[in-house]
């Protein structure tokens, strides 16, 4: 999915617009601190509600925000008090109208009512944010600083976000390059928000890099048997195509968090049988899991997730998993033996006890 480009990249030939402070010291000489207005609480008022006669107003305004085949009429100054990113991106001069024309990103391009509603918000300081128009006000806020805006509207799309909506927020959260609206996300990404969104196709359609920061947080509140299972079914989905991007998924998982019974009768199982992996592959996670069986002799209760774990132990686990070890596994009373890859051997001695051992031919446990 592309991504939305700040316009904040283009170099605009406008920053002398930018109001700059005054400061004044309280050190500073009584002629010095003559020469500084100071502000009446009455004046200010009027001011600020003589500005807010302003939005819209097409006769004193200098600027026109082109939305789609729309125009928002401005004014250039309150639009750098807000946001100076306004002003760095399309920037082009109508002699007919006399004003600036300022295209916003074609994302925009459909939602004029919600752009003309914060750049009112931009001469009133107040805005109504919805369910129906947070994520709209929000990636326009985000696509253009405006800072006040972003906090107005997290809360609310915080709240938002189930297992109807975690998708739509998620995929918005990375389109903006968001960290807290994702870190928000994966928080609320538990047990119950995992199988409502892994039972629907839009699970097995999610692209690669999404499921990967899935699987590598550690905000998710699930039990780690349960991120191996949406793993292997979004990889079952698509066996061929997806089958070198396995081990990279894999390795995310910690296997050591996953009780003895699960480990034996789902994990151990999958790897054997999948058609989502080469047999190097297959190779690979016997030995990540068997180093994570030993690591981890009793198992961790049912349900343990990886949320519980202390950054300590989580930095330890996944540092264990990834090294090489024996691969000896009389924890869990198999032995690996003398395992054949050669694709038309039938038998791999030592694998699930002795007897023949035939990979890729029994489907998916989660198909």
């Amino acid at each position: 999915m592309k991504k939305f480009t700040k316009p904040a990249q283009v170099k605009s030939s406008y920053k002398a617009w930018q109001l700059q402070p005054v400061l004044v010291s309280e050190s500073a000489s009584p002629d010095t601190k003559k020469t500084q207005p100071k502000l009446n609480d009455e004046w200010q008022k009027n001011l600020v509600t003589r500005l807010s006669l302003l939005q819209l107003d097409d006769g004193t305004s200098d600027v026109d925000i082109i939305v789609g085949e729309h125009k928002i009429p401005s004014h250039k100054t309150v639009l750098l008090l807000n946001s100076d990113l306004l002003t760095a991106g399309e920037i082009s001069y109508n002699s007919k109208s006399q004003k600036m024309e300022i295209e916003l990103l074609p994302e925009f391009s459909a939602m004029f009512e919600i752009v003309k509603t914060v750049i009112q918000s931009f001469y009133t300081g107040k805005i109504s944010v919805s369910h129906e128009n947070a994520k709209g006000i929000y990636k326009f806020a985000s696509c253009y600083s405006v800072s006040w805006l972003t906090e107005q509207t997290f809360p609310i799309l915080k709240g938002m976000i189930n297992a109807q909506t975690f998708a739509e927020l998620f995929d918005l959260a990375q389109n903006l390059s968001c960290k807290s609206l994702t870190t928000a996300c994966l928080q609320k990404f538990d047990e119950k928000l995992a199988a409502a969104m892994t039972s629907t196709p839009e699970w097995l359609e999610q692209d690669y890099y999404r499921v990967k920061l899935i699987s590598l947080s550690t905000d998710v509140q699930i039990p780690e048997i349960k991120m191996f299972e949406m793993v292997c079914k979004w990889l079952d989905h698509k066996p061929l195509e997806r089958n070198s991007l396995s081990l990279s998924l894999l390795s995310n998982i910690h296997f050591d968090l996953i009780d003895h019974t699960n480990l034996i009768n789902q994990v151990f199982t999958w790897i054997n049988n999948s058609n989502s992996i080469d047999d190097k592959v297959r190779l690979n996670l016997f030995k990540i899991v068997s180093t994570a069986s030993q690591k981890n002799k009793l198992g961790y209760p049912a349900g343990f997730s990886r949320s519980k774990l202390s950054t300590q132990e989580s930095a330890s686990s996944t540092s264990s998993t990834s090294s090489t070890v024996s691969t000896a596994s009389s924890s869990i009373g198999f032995s690996f033996g003398s395992v054949n890859t050669n694709p038309n051997s039938q038998s791999n001695s030592g694998l699930f006890g002795s007897g023949p051992t035939n990979f890729g031919n029994t489907g998916s446990l989660f198909g």
